[in-house]
């Protein structure tokens, strides 16, 4: 017993000293281990749970679930040296619940069940799953060997159709021989038409091997391409060299056709020759090679490749078919405009390891750009070395000037800081990213400044963005921020603005994924300020929906914007109270009311949005003249700077006071935002009513308006007192013309409706004309009262508000016993200056009635 359990440590040590690593052990009618992994460095390459050791003889061991992980050994030599045979071991029992493999690929292996057991040198060894069985077999007295299986191909390749098959059998003693036999059948893609059959047989001795393929029809090994075997192939070689070549296979896809063809010399064994010809919409040139003595020699040659990809090369090119060699590769690779030449150029390689050591050197033009960019130094497997890498790029007044040094590629970690500086955009850009390799992948930081060529002073752009890599994303760091600094365009001072990550921002091919803060300090001109702007955006992948506010305001937009698919497009709502502090300064002052509006958007070669305005309850002042209950809706167009506006509906207000009150207005809208056409104009005037088919604003030319049914008492009643009692109505004929700053009224005329009277009320001022002038006195006399069956008028108004009128009343006095009157009568005065002293004595008035209520 002491000599078993002396055995067992001894075998722990030695098994942990090659890597294997064990957690809760435990006894449960045998050993258990709830964890354990074979880690012989810084990679477990196998790992498992829920192992149970049972019996001893034979070995009997039951594990739940072992996981394969590809390890990188990082060793000089990692090739793969056969033992003469399967080593030696004590009968066993091994079973594995479930066998997890790694991804080959595009390949997903499933979930596989292992049984493996050994008896007097019998290894058995069977691997099954839903869909798939394979079972081995290995005699190791006489080194026989065999091999079946067979499943559905969906279990490893799940956009995949059909089955397949193995089998072999051979003799492993010293160096394996024997032969392996592979069949697709009724293979490929569960998304094509296509299907076909495919064969492929090996035999292999040592290192010589001898391998036939054919296919019976074409088929699709994606959604574009497609495999053709018009003659079955036919290889022979030894190791990685090519001795014997017969046959031809071809790729069929949308760029174009891919075909290749080699035949051997018959006249002796390790030489042949053969072309690769490319054909197509995007594929052009041929390519000739040839193969002698373990060295494949590629004939000078230019081909056309897909995404406008070439490459070029004008000697012929011998690569060695071993595992150490080297060869030289001047060659010319193109891409667009792009020219990106290797000379000199040389690749060496020995196993899995190899290095380039050469100078590149690249021209031409990239999205309106010159590019001109050089290196010279090593590239290898394990790093880079040389000089830095510079390019400059160059268009019009832009230039840009990027380098990054090698210093710290030549060895793990990895790390370094590319740099940019130049003009873009008339911005001057100065900017650098940092990376670095640490244990949980690649991080880094970008930092940039450059300043806002429009500000006359200020607007400073700094950005600073930590970021790592995680799950082929690019992730940028909680608190990663762009501001740009107070500055001043002409006379506007605009506050600072920020725009701040809160949280991780993932980036990604799928899009992005985060949030940020915005936040602008607002602007302030000499007679006018914008408040604090602050908000939230919401990025979800190639969408962003966002959220501003302006609190002092009480206004918000919402907005959202995607950018899949070729037109980048979004929403926008928009809600806002109207409040006196909008108009602060500006010629017109909101009271009271709300906005509210909601359109989209869309950026096609340039930006362009639609959308619709609404005001409710609105009062509006504009100076000394006063709108109230405004209702109404516009529809907004814009593209590429031009606006265009046109109302839904009426646009309609309850009064427009300028002095004199205007009722019931309404009228339709359309504007550019430079002249303004109102049509369909209707409103209640004195009284009456007032209508005209089109103003527009300014006007080139007088416009007809239509008065109809004034009441001349509340004409009379404008002056407070009034100087005479009037009574009828009144109609006409005003053209009207709207200038930027003034109004024109040209060739108006007034005529009764119905039947006036007139009456001169013998006030004191009357009195008083009365008793200077006989004449007068007369006059007077005959107006005091009058029946007025005929009335005209003319008027005429410039453009500084000097109204002429000349006015003709033909009436009867019924105290004279009817006596005839004929008055003819001139007037010139400013109507500007009294409306604006009408509307200042009414605010008067107003006010004294409301501190007398008081």
């Amino acid at each position: 017993m002491l000599l078993v359990l002396f055995l067992a440590l001894v075998a722990a040590g030695w098994l942990y000293s090659q890597g294997l690593r064990v957690s809760k052990p435990g006894w449960d009618n045998g050993l258990t281990l709830a964890h354990w992994r074979w880690q012989p460095d810084d990679c477990a390459p196998v790992a498992g749970e829920n192992l149970v050791l049972r019996d001893l003889f034979p070995l009997t061991v039951h594990t739940r679930t072992v996981t394969l992980t590809t390890c990188d050994s990082g060793a000089d030599d990692d090739s793969v040296v056969m033992p003469d045979s399967l080593p030696w071991t004590p009968p066993f029992v091994l079973s594995i619940d479930t066998l997890l493999l790694p991804a080959m690929g595009e390949v997903t292996p499933p979930q596989l069940q292992v049984a493996a057991r050994q008896q007097q040198q019998h290894w058995l060894v069977k691997v099954e799953s839903t869909g798939s069985h394979l079972k081995a077999e290995y005699e190791r007295d006489d080194g026989q060997w065999s091999l079946h299986g067979n499943g559905a191909l969906n279990e490893w390749l799940t956009d995949w159709q059909g089955t397949w098959q193995l089998e072999g059998d051979g003799v492993w003693q010293g160096q394996p021989a024997g032969t392996l036999s592979a069949t697709l059948q009724d293979a490929g893609l569960q998304s094509q038409p296509q299907k076909a059959d495919l064969a492929m047989k090996a035999r292999f001795a040592g290192e010589q091997w001898q391998a036939d393929m054919s296919l019976t029809e074409p088929l699709s090994l994606n959604e574009q391409w497609l495999l053709a075997i018009p003659e079955p192939l036919s290889l022979q070689g030894e190791g990685v060299a090519l001795s014997q070549a017969r046959g031809q296979f071809q790729f069929q896809g949308p760029q174009g056709q891919i075909h290749v063809a080699a035949r051997s010399d018959d006249s002796s064994v390790e030489q042949g020759a053969g072309q690769v010809t490319l054909t197509g919409p995007q594929l052009d040139g041929q390519l000739d090679f040839q193969w002698q003595d373990r060295m494949l020699t590629l004939s000078p040659a230019s081909l056309a490749l897909p995404e406008k990809l070439s490459a070029r090369w004008e000697q012929p090119l011998s690569v060695p078919m071993t595992l150490e060699g080297g060869t030289e590769l001047p060659v010319v690779l193109g891409y667009q405009d792009l020219r990106l030449q290797a000379s000199p150029s040389r690749l060496q390689w020995q196993g899995k390891h190899w290095q380039w050591q050469g100078a590149l050197a690249l021209q031409g033009r990239w999205q309106g750009f010159r590019l001109d960019g050089h290196w010279q130094g090593q590239a290898a497997s394990d790093g880079l070395k040389g000089k830095p890498i510079t390019l400059n790029a160059r268009n019009g007044d832009d230039r840009l000037a990027f380098r990054l040094p090698l210093e710290s590629l030549h060895r793990a970690p990895y790390g370094g800081k590319a740099t940019v500086k130049g003009q873009y955009a008339d911005y001057p850009l100065d900017g650098s990213v940092s990376f670095r390799q640490a244990d949980d992948g690649w991080q880094g930081t970008l930092s940039a400044t450059s300043s806002i060529p429009d500000y006359d002073r200020g607007g400073d752009v700094s950005l600073q963005v930590p970021w790592h890599l995680k799950d082929s994303a690019v992730v940028l760091a909680d608190g990663s921020r762009l501001s740009v600094s107070e500055g001043l365009v002409e006379q506007v001072l605009l506050r600072p603005l920020t725009v701040t990550a809160s949280g991780p921002v993932t980036v990604s091919s799928a899009g992005a994924h985060g949030h940020v803060q915005l936040r602008s300090g607002g602007l302030l001109a000499a007679r006018w300020r914008l408040p604090v702007v602050a908000g939230s955006a919401r990025l979800i992948g190639k969408k962003v929906t966002a959220r501003l506010t302006i609190a002092d305001w009480q206004s918000e937009l919402t907005a959202d914007a995607s950018l899949a698919g070729d037109v980048p497009r979004g929403s926008f709502q928009v809600h806002s109270q109207l409040i006196p502090a909008m108009g602060q300064g500006l010629a017109m002052t909101p009271q009271e009311g709300t906005l509210a509006g909601k359109g989209s958007w869309q950026w096609r070669d340039t930006l362009s949005a639609q959308g619709t305005i609404r005001l409710a309850d609105t009062r509006m002042d504009w100076g000394s003249v006063t709108a109230r209950g405004i209702q109404g809706a516009m529809e907004g167009h814009y593209r590429d700077g031009a606006v265009s506006l046109k109302s839904v509906g009426p646009v309609t207000a309850d009064t427009l006071d300028i002095g004199t009150p205007i009722t019931d207005l309404s009228l339709q809208v359309e504007s550019d935002l430079t002249r303004w056409q109102f049509s369909d104009i209707q409103a209640d005037l004195l009284g009456g009513s007032l209508r005209s088919p089109a103003l527009d604003w300014p006007s080139p030319r007088p416009q007809p308006v239509v008065i109809t049914r004034i009441d001349l008492e509340q004409v009379a009643a404008l002056q407070n007192p009034p100087a005479v009692f009037l009574d009828g109505r009144v109609g006409g004929y005003v053209p009207l013309q709207l200038g930027t700053d003034f109004l024109v009224v040209e060739g108006a005329r007034l005529a009764n409706e119905e039947t006036l009277s007139l009456r001169i009320p013998p006030s004191s001022s009357v009195q008083s004309m009365a008793g200077s002038n006989q004449a007068v006195k007369l006059a007077l006399d005959s107006l005091s009262v009058l029946t007025i069956p005929d009335f005209q008028a003319r008027m005429n108004m410039d453009r500084e508000g000097w109204l002429d009128a000349a006015v003709t009343i033909k009436g009867r006095n019924p105290q004279r016993n009817n006596l005839p009157v004929v008055f003819n009568y001139t007037h010139r005065e400013n109507m500007l200056v009294l409306m604006r002293s009408l509307r200042i004595g009414d605010d008067i008035t107003e006010k004294l009635r409301t501190e007398r209520s008081q």
